[in-house]
């Protein structure tokens, strides 16, 4: 699919699953979005002058080196303000309780389909409601 235009919006992916980050980076790509991907939480903390940028945070929960709630409450501390998807398949009331306190939008369960990516990331960047988020293709 041809991208929207969304290519003024950043999304940063922070997952430690290297072939979640290629699929999220190219589906991204594709719908016009500008996809920074990280497999390490720890290197985001270390190369925070690259945030200002970022319109939207698409984070995974469980990761070896910093659970994604770790790293959001750090970046948060810096008054890191974008908005904020977690992705898990390890949902439950703590991690539910946590993320709201964090500020975290939504919480998507692994897998994740192209479909509820896409109504989230629409529903999260506002000027791209109206149809300009839908570009997101599978």
């Amino acid at each position: 699919m041809t991208p929207l235009g969304h290519h003024r919006f950043t999304i940063l992916v922070v997952d430690d699953d290297t072939s979640v980050l290629d699929c999220y980076g190219k589906l991204l790509g594709r719908s016009g979005y500008r996809a920074i991907t990280e497999p390490d939480p720890r290197r985001v903390l270390m190369n925070g002058r690259d945030l200002a940028s970022v319109d939207l945070l698409l984070i995974d929960y469980k990761m070896p080196e910093m659970d994604g709630l770790t790293l959001l409450a750090e970046l948060r501390r810096r008054e890191f303000r974008a908005r904020c998807i977690l992705v898990s398949a390890f949902v439950n009331d703590g991690v539910r309780q946590q993320a709201k306190h964090l500020g975290v939008d939504r919480i998507l369960e692994k897998p994740v389909d192209v479909e509820s990516l896409r109504t989230a990331i629409a529903e999260l960047i506002p000027t791209a409601g109206g149809g300009r988020a839908a570009g997101l293709a599978g």
